[in-house]
């Protein structure tokens, strides 16, 4: 079985790996008719002498992408956190997890959301 490419503009922007089912990637839109309410964030990395620094950003629809939060973590320790007051975000958002680090590692990051109709 072979990966799924999903490009755009030319650049591969998703690789679904064979026998996955999905990108793994820690992004997403809030559907329309919902709010979503962002309860916790967690990330790792894959190495014990890395450092990484994770970005949550938000597009709200029609605008830029903005940093709602930002986390770092080093040594291989992940990093978790929780919003006793959750972030919220409308319909139509976009969020998504972005990471850098200075040396070559795997990082990973989930968030969890409660979605509520409108």
């Amino acid at each position: 079985a072979a990966a799924i490419n999903i490009s755009v503009d030319g650049g591969v922007r998703a690789i679904i790996k064979a026998g996955a089912g999905q990108t793994l990637m820690a992004l997403y839109t809030v559907p329309a008719g919902k709010t979503a309410y962002l309860m916790k964030f967690q990330g790792s990395i894959d190495k014990s002498n890395g450092e990484t620094k994770f970005r949550f950003v938000a597009r709200p629809f029609g605008g830029v992408f903005n940093v709602k939060g930002q986390f770092g973590t080093a040594a291989g320790s992940p990093i978790t956190y929780d919003y006793p007051v959750p972030l919220v975000f409308p319909e139509k958002t976009d969020l998504e997890v972005r990471a850098s680090s200075g040396s070559t590692l795997g990082a990973g990051a989930i968030f969890d959301l409660i979605l509520v109709d409108n």
